[in-house]
């Protein structure tokens, strides 16, 4: 069933803090799915807190800002019409993900192998938040 939702990528999905950006680097866990390296902390929700993304292009890897603004368009694009089912997978078992999206690959990809490199990206985040959640803690009386 195709569902009418508003695929808009707002301020507040967004990771800016320099905290936040710190924590996730020295603390967080790492996932490689080609092009994509995603740093991420999963985190319990606190009043109605959202899945926070950061996108982040080498200037090593392209000198001219030009470029990198390119791919951070595009998959900043695809992520914004993919991130749904992230979403539904973090408030169905009460997580916050925030996470930094390095483009890795040496070269300017097209939009299509970066959207199939996205969606990979993010069903892996999916089956990590799934497996987390199985993981309870029983405390005996």
């Amino acid at each position: 069933m195709i569902q009418n939702r508003r695929c808009v990528f707002k301020k507040n999905e967004r990771l800016c803090l320099r905290n936040d950006i710190e924590n996730v680097m020295q603390n967080g866990k790492k996932i490689l799915s080609y092009p994509f390296l995603v740093n991420y902390v999963i985190k319990d929700a606190y009043n109605g807190e959202a899945t926070k993304i950061a996108i982040s292009v080498a200037k090593r890897n392209f000198k001219k800002s030009v470029d990198r603004n390119l791919l951070k368009r595009r998959i900043r694009e695809a992520y914004r019409q993919h991130k749904h089912s992230l979403n539904e997978t973090a408030c169905d078992n009460n997580k916050v993900i925030n996470a930094i999206i390095v483009y890795v690959s040496k070269e300017k990809l097209p939009y299509e192998e970066i959207k199939k490199g996205i969606i990979k990206s993010l069903e892996n985040l999916k089956k990590t938040i799934e497996k987390n959640s199985n993981i309870s803690i029983h405390i005996a009386d």
